[in-house]
């Protein structure tokens, strides 16, 4: 009892968590079938609202008049009508200068999109000025008739096919020894999507 093999002392009072080091196989199936399951959300959402978009392009598409002859109608029209509101001189003038909005110009602070805004491949910056086209998540949202937050996603975020057992199950921590940690160390780890780490960790 009071010698060198006593007993560790209970914990009398409070509510014991204990947190394995490391995640056992049962979770870690577990774990892979919950990002399955979330990577299969993200498809049935954007199949859907791609499905959408497009039933809800081919209707005004087929009852649209011929595009030339509107085109050969409306230019005599459109001068005079886009002169009377704000909106019409802004994309009068945006035509008649285009070369004034270079992509530069769109990147400098307060002006073009925000930071997270941007999907790859970014634009390059060289002397010559940027390389490459601008692409936003509201681009990409308006081009496939679905919605910013799931273009961001998919930009983002691997599937669970494309990430590294490492990935999976282990995340970036700053102050732990290997600068990794199991993902179950994460509070909500289960209702938290924690894919990404920083490159070289």
């Amino acid at each position: 009892m009071f010698g060198p093999f006593k007993p560790t002392s209970s914990l009398s009072v409070g509510l014991l968590w204990k947190t394995p080091w490391r995640l056992s196989a049962p979770r870690k199936l577990r774990h892979r079938r919950r990002l399955r399951r979330v990577d299969n959300i993200i498809t049935v959402l954007d199949t859907a609202l791609q499905r959408q978009h497009a039933l809800t392009q081919s209707p005004s598409s087929s009852s649209s008049p011929d595009p030339s002859s509107a085109s050969t109608s409306s230019s005599s029209s459109t001068k005079s009508d886009l002169q009377t509101t704000a909106q019409g001189q802004r994309l009068l003038s945006s035509s008649a200068s285009p070369s004034s909005s270079s992509p530069a110009s769109l990147l400098r602070s307060g002006r073009g999109p925000k930071r997270g805004a941007l999907l790859p491949p970014y634009p390059a910056e060289t002397d010559q000025g940027l390389i490459g086209a601008i692409r936003t998540t509201n681009d990409a949202a308006r081009e496939n008739g679905t919605i910013k937050a799931l273009e961001r996603w998919k930009a983002d975020m691997p599937s669970e096919q494309e990430m590294v057992a490492r990935d999976k199950y282990t995340m970036f921590a700053r102050y732990e020894r290997g600068y990794r940690k199991g993902v179950h160390k994460l509070p909500k780890w289960t209702r938290v999507s924690q894919r990404l780490n920083p490159p070289g960790f």
